[in-house]
């Protein structure tokens, strides 16, 4: 029981520790969001596939005591175990699109970030300068996408109101926005392209001054991989999210939605419960 106490305290104190700040708070809601997402596609399925199984069920038992042009109308209590599905179904989408709400209006002053990451790169630039270039390109598109956002959320809940604003505009403001977000995910592939190439030139050229230094170059370098490696894993996750999200009709059902941002998600959540450790 002791060891038991011992490592609920220890895991509920890691997450104390992730949740203590707002990149935590968000990639836990984001984790949390995508999965539930995931879910309410998964049992809207089970659903109704079960639905229509008790339909045809019902509909072939009773076409043996019906006469030609005979339909039948039939209103079943809802069986215990299919109630709580729904419930959870419905329980889902609705904390689903209430995490969703609030990460938006928490990147409401998004560009304070934006700022302060381009006075970051401008105090301490790559060293490269393609690298350079590029993760300036990602600011100057990050820029459009989040005003664009924030116009198209505070529309959506009436802040901005008027004929200028009505849904129509709403859905192109959104659409754009993820355009934007699009450029930047394809920017992040440049990036890490290049870094890589870098990476390798810079290994090809360096030799080991001791064993002990070469141990220690060999776990720095294990560390950039699984780094560079989980950058890569996120964003093709994100990137047909953002070609989703940029047209008015969609690409991909809720459950590829889900099913990508999870993805995505855990890898962040994962990361970041290991730099917390």
């Amino acid at each position: 029981l002791q060891r038991s106490l011992s490592h609920t305290d220890r895991t509920i104190s890691h997450l104390a520790r992730i949740l203590s700040t707002p990149n935590g708070i968000d990639t836990t809601l984001l984790t949390l969001c995508y999965t539930l997402t995931l879910l309410h596609a998964r049992l809207s399925t089970h659903l109704s596939t079960h639905l229509s199984q008790l339909a045809s069920d019902i509909a072939s038992k009773a076409s043996t005591a019906l006469l030609p042009g005979e339909t039948i109308i039939a209103s079943l209590p809802t069986p215990p175990r299919i109630a709580r599905l729904l419930a959870l179904q419905r329980g889902a989408k609705s904390l689903a699109d209430l995490i969703a709400d609030y990460r938006i209006f928490f990147r409401l002053w998004g560009m304070v970030g934006i700022w302060a990451w381009a006075r970051g790169v401008l105090a301490s630039p790559p060293r490269d300068g393609v690298v350079r270039r590029l993760v300036w390109a990602q600011i100057a598109v990050n820029v459009p996408y989040q005003v664009l956002e924030n116009m198209a959320y505070l529309a959506q809940h009436g802040v901005l109101s008027g004929p200028r604003w009505d849904e129509k505009r709403q859905l192109r403001l959104w659409c754009w926005s993820s355009m934007f977000w699009a450029a930047d995910v394809a920017l992040v592939f440049a990036r890490l392209g290049r870094e890589w190439w870098v990476r390798m030139g810079e290994g090809k050229g360096k030799e080991g001054d001791g064993e002990k230094e070469d141990k220690l170059r060999e776990r720095e370098r294990g560390e950039e991989d699984k780094r560079w490696w989980d950058e890569v894993i996120v964003n093709a996750a994100f990137a047909p999210l953002t070609i989703h999200w940029s047209l008015e009709e969609g690409l991909v059902s809720d459950a590829w939605v889900g099913l990508f941002g999870s993805i995505a998600g855990f890898v962040k959540f994962r990361e970041l419960w290991r730099s917390t450790a």
